[in-house]
């Protein structure tokens, strides 16, 4: 069997993962050092001092970039990153399924599996109770080339939650 996804995805996903959350909470602590600096100045101003308003302006503005900044980098690139890694989590320890079928056609459309990018390998693949085949989608992560098929292929291959694990080449056609 040809391992498609690796041990490796979930690594690199994890490593980047905490590299993303790194930053943000480098970024929080940059935002907390300068508000309590500002703070410390407010406090220190005599009453009624015409330096009270540029500091609550300058205050203001940092808590509005940090709230801009963190729905901009946590709804967008931690987000996607997070789903990544949970997919690549699920399919290391998931229950994976294991079937056999005939290759039919690649789908290079742009597809989403529980907010991952993903393309589809077609396999035709018979249902024993209606006793007809039917068609199949298996995804494949977007990023990734696909894997080599002919088509008529019989191919066995085993999937997590239908996302391509790993594959073998049974009979090639020619």
């Amino acid at each position: 069997m040809i391992n498609y996804f690796e041990k490796e995805f979930l690594d690199n996903v994890s490593k980047q993962r905490k590299r993303t959350l790194l930053i943000y909470f480098l970024v929080v602590a940059l935002y907390l050092a300068m508000s309590v600096i500002v703070m410390v100045r407010y406090l220190r101003l005599p009453y009624g001092s015409p330096q009270i308003a540029p500091l609550k302006i300058v205050e203001f503005v940092l808590t509005f970039i940090l709230v801009v900044f963190s729905f901009i980098y946590l709804g967008i690139k931690y987000k996607r990153i997070n789903k990544y890694y949970t997919l690549c989590k699920n399919i290391t320890g998931g229950i994976k399924e294991e079937f056999t079928a005939y290759f039919f056609e690649y789908d290079e459309s742009l597809s989403t599996k529980d907010g991952v990018d993903v393309k589809a390998l077609v396999f035709l693949q018979w249902n024993k109770f209606k006793n007809s085949f039917f068609e199949r989608k298996v995804w494949v992560f977007y990023e990734k080339p696909f894997p080599k098929f002919n088509e008529h292929d019989k191919v066995r291959f085993i999937t997590q939650g239908n996302v391509l694990v790993s594959y073998e080449i049974l009979e090639e056609e020619e």
